[in-house]
């Protein structure tokens, strides 16, 4: 367990403007700080400000304590100091979370006729947000080595199979877990020639369309080699083949 000293915050707000389904991240010295927006049924807006967006927001402990204990007034302020005024006015709505970041995995990823995914298996820095894609890649890979063996007549609990899921899924979570921190450190590092570096380095993405749709497809977990159900495929069984 690698304790990176800082606590996500997570929440909802309504605003005067539309977000247009534009999400925004922001890689502050403490931590990051993203807005995502949110649609349709229960989706937080009110009357004033119909429009409404989630927030997750990371940053030093102590600071993230004095932020949950501000009133809706103050933690609104604080906000908006962070998100500028694209979005106009705001107001906070809703219940307030709040968790400490860490990253961890286990070192055994089954045991008798169990196997686990997700953040049963692993944690990873949300500063990319990709711990659900990596819980998404569990259950791909564990489903689709279940119905190979169903489909050979193979015991789908048995511990050669946990142990191929195992040996299928710890090498990108690993490297995963290396890349998230690698991330946090560089954009949580103040010195100078690193914030240039940075900056030179964002905006050089920025004015190459092909290179950011590949780092989008990337994060959404579609990138080069992708198959199987990641990829849209289905589960057939050998029944149905």
């Amino acid at each position: 367990v690698l304790d990176y000293h800082q606590i996500g915050m997570v929440g909802a707000f309504a605003h005067e403007k539309p977000h247009n389904n534009v999400a925004l991240e922001q890689f502050l010295p403490n931590g990051p700080f993203a807005q995502l927006p949110l649609n349709g049924p229960g989706s937080f807006g009110t009357a004033e400000f119909p429009n409404a967006s989630a927030f997750v927001w990371a940053d030093k402990t102590e600071i993230a304590r004095r932020m949950l204990a501000l009133d809706d007034a103050a933690f609104g302020r604080e906000l908006r100091r962070r998100l500028g005024d694209h979005l106009g006015e705001i107001r906070p709505v809703g219940r307030r979370w709040s968790y400490p970041l860490s990253a961890l995995h286990v070192s055994r990823w089954y045991d008798t006729r169990l196997a686990l995914v997700g953040d049963a298996a692993h944690g990873v820095h949300p500063i990319a947000g990709q711990g659900l894609n990596l819980g998404f890649r569990d259950v791909a890979a564990l489903a689709e080595l279940v119905m190979e063996a169903w489909n050979g007549g193979e015991d789908p609990g048995s511990p050669a199979l946990l142990a191929r899921y195992q040996a299928r899924r710890r090498p990108d979570t690993l490297m995963m877990l290396s890349g998230m921190h690698a991330l946090e450190r560089l954009f949580s590092n103040d010195i100078a020639p690193v914030r240039w570096a940075r900056r030179l380095g964002i905006a050089a993405v920025d004015r190459m369309p092909g290179l950011k749709r590949a780092f989008a497809r990337q994060a959404m977990g579609l990138g080069p080699g992708v198959t199987g159900l990641l990829a849209g495929q289905g589960l057939v069984p050998a029944s149905a083949q």
